[in-house]
């Protein structure tokens, strides 16, 4: 492997807090840099990346959702050793998020230290992917140009990640780590009230339901909200009680 799975956005040098911030689905290059630049200079983010695409095309694609994550799991270790990290995923990044919370908990060892699990756009672990998610990425393939050779290698990684999804199989552990839930008050795909679910998959403390205007690609467009809510969580003590956070956002 010629290159880390991963881009530093911002510096590590004496940050204790790092924001992780994992692909969805089709992902090449991280959507989220927009998010990361608007977070404060003392919150540094690292963005992992899918092998296999964009500059990492020449390496093996992960053929699972817990293929990716174990790869980014050993290289963040390596990198972010005593680290607070606060792993943030939207769609499919958000079983990307809870598979690597779930292997950081199982091997302390490691010494990076998952302190909020912070799901986006995301029905919980073990859900079927809607239908309707199905039906738009096959339009999407139909309406790409055949001589468009580009757009049909988007379509192909649309429809490999929601292989992924749909075949991503889950032990449901319970995790430690606090939840905040991140979500478009227009999102079909995972509506707010199912990703309420996501709350019995953690034994930690509950952070709240931050919802914002849009659907389903809402992070694109609330960057600065986004990163403003972001920072809050990460500025309060993760263990303290929810109701005392100062952060809730319940719809």
């Amino acid at each position: 492997m010629s290159e880390r799975a991963y881009v530093v956005q911002g510096s590590l040098e004496g940050a204790a807090d790092v924001v992780v911030f994992l692909p969805p689905a089709g992902s090449v290059t991280s959507p989220y840099l927009p998010i990361g630049s608007r977070l404060p200079a003392s919150l540094p983010a690292v963005h992992c990346e899918i092998p296999g695409r964009g500059r990492l095309v020449h390496d093996e694609a992960p053929a699972s959702v817990h293929g990716a994550v174990g790869r980014w799991a050993g290289e963040l270790a390596a990198l972010l050793p005593g680290r607070r990290l606060h792993v943030f995923g939207h769609s499919l990044g958000a079983l990307f998020a809870y598979e690597l919370t779930a292997l950081f908990e199982a091997r302390p060892d490691d010494g990076a230290e998952v302190a909020t699990l912070l799901v986006s756009g995301s029905r919980e672990p073990g859900s079927a992917p809607r239908s309707l998610v199905v039906h738009a990425f096959a339009a999407l393939r139909r309406e790409q140009r055949p001589a468009d050779r580009e757009g049909d290698a988007e379509g192909a990684r649309l429809l490999e990640d929601l292989r992924m999804r749909r075949e991503h199989r889950t032990a449901g552990q319970r995790l430690r780590a606090p939840l905040a839930l991140f979500c478009g008050r227009a999102d079909a795909f995972a509506r707010p009230a199912e990703m309420l679910e996501w709350k019995r998959f953690t034994g930690g403390p509950f952070l709240g339901m931050f919802t914002f205007d849009g659907g389903h690609d809402y992070h694109l467009s609330g960057r600065q909200e986004i990163a403003a809510t972001i920072s809050r969580i990460v500025n309060r003590h993760p263990n303290s009680n929810s109701e005392d956070l100062g952060v809730r956002n319940d719809g």
